[in-house]
């Protein structure tokens, strides 16, 4: 088996055994990243595109907001001592599919990585801030969420921790989702949900392609 990159124009007049080549009407993506410290600093970004399709084009809407709260200022020697650990190397892995990598260095943390692929009917385009970019920082907190080139970044940085989450466009693009604790205590989590829309096939469609699967297995009739 074979496989070729082509583009969106040669998929659009591809034939075959689906239900038209219309069938996909729309993409909502969602990212959120969280983490929180013992100091109770807190730092979030979220991000949400919505691809829907509109006669021969196509209508955007984004959504961009983060946050961040420096907490206690006096960070206990516990967590002190656990910055100085280290846990590196995952920002720099390349992923194609879909990749999830947790590196930690401590005691008492949670770390979550979720992805979850639907496939809908339709979805929410309510509460869209039209957003592309969002960053807030406090003291040793920050977050951020950018749009740029097709794609998605999320980082969010804290004392002895690191979470990124990347949807990077193209045929060697991939989603990739990182999270990075040297610290003791931190709850931290990504989370990215992908709905793809789907047309619902019309009573039209659906005897057209009765009528041609009749019609296809006249075939092995006997003349």
């Amino acid at each position: 088996m074979t496989a070729h990159v082509v583009d969106d124009a040669t998929l659009a007049t591809i034939s075959g055994k689906y239900f038209g080549a219309q069938m996909l009407v729309g993409l909502r993506v969602d990212l959120v990243s969280s983490l929180n410290t013992p100091q109770h600093g807190t730092a979030f970004a979220s991000g949400s595109l919505l691809v829907e399709r509109r006669g021969g084009g196509f209508e955007v809407q984004v959504d961009a907001r983060s946050g961040a709260d420096a907490g206690n200022a006096t960070i206990a020697a516990g967590a002190a001592d656990a910055a100085d650990a280290n846990a590196s190397g995952a920002e720099s892995v390349q992923v194609r599919g879909i990749g999830q990598i947790a590196q930690i260095a401590g005691d008492g943390n949670r770390l979550g990585n979720l992805t979850s692929i639907g496939f809908v009917d339709r979805v929410d385009a309510s509460g869209f801030n039209g957003q592309s970019h969002s960053q807030a920082s406090a003291g040793a907190m920050s977050a951020r969420v950018t749009f740029l080139d097709g794609g998605a970044r999320i980082a969010v940085d804290g004392p002895g921790a690191s979470l990124q989450q990347r949807l990077d466009p193209g045929a060697s693009g991939g989603i990739a989702q990182l999270g990075r604790i040297a610290g003791n205590g931190v709850d931290a989590s990504n989370r990215m949900q992908l709905q793809i829309v789907t047309s619902a096939i019309t009573p039209e469609l659906s005897r057209q392609l009765g009528l041609q699967q009749a019609l296809d297995s006249l075939r092995a009739v006997p003349r």
